[in-house]
């Protein structure tokens, strides 16, 4: 084979290559970098001591937004702190508070300082 052909299937290889991790990377975005659309509010879910709260979004999916996801967006109004702390498939059945500090979705316990993503199952 001569030189060029095998430049050319080499950079071939490479711009394959670097679409997949690219699409990987847009497709399946880390739990803290999803965007909610404040319109598509599912509840709101007010902590024991009324200073946090979950807010839950449904989100469309994350590969061609036809999957059904919800993402869980821990607000807290002492120090205007808001973080993505949970991603569940394919419906919220319940959400409900079991301190100031622990949450249960769908039976998972989840401690707000962590995150829950079902995808990391």
């Amino acid at each position: 084979m001569s030189k060029i052909i095998k430049l050319l299937i080499m950079f071939f290889v490479v711009t394959i290559l670097s679409g997949i991790v690219f699409m990987y990377q847009e497709l399946n975005p880390k739990l803290g970098s999803i965007q909610v659309d404040e319109d598509n509010e599912e509840g709101i879910y007010v902590s024991p001591d009324g200073e946090k709260r979950i807010t839950v979004y449904f989100n469309g999916g994350l590969i061609f937004h036809n999957d059904v996801t919800y993402v869980g967006v821990l607000e807290d109004s002492k120090s205007d702190l808001k973080k993505n702390i949970f991603l569940v498939a394919p419906n919220v059945k319940e959400v409900r508070w079991i301190n100031y500090g622990t949450i249960v979705v769908n039976g998972i316990e989840i401690d707000i300082d962590d995150t829950y993503d079902f995808r990391n199952e």
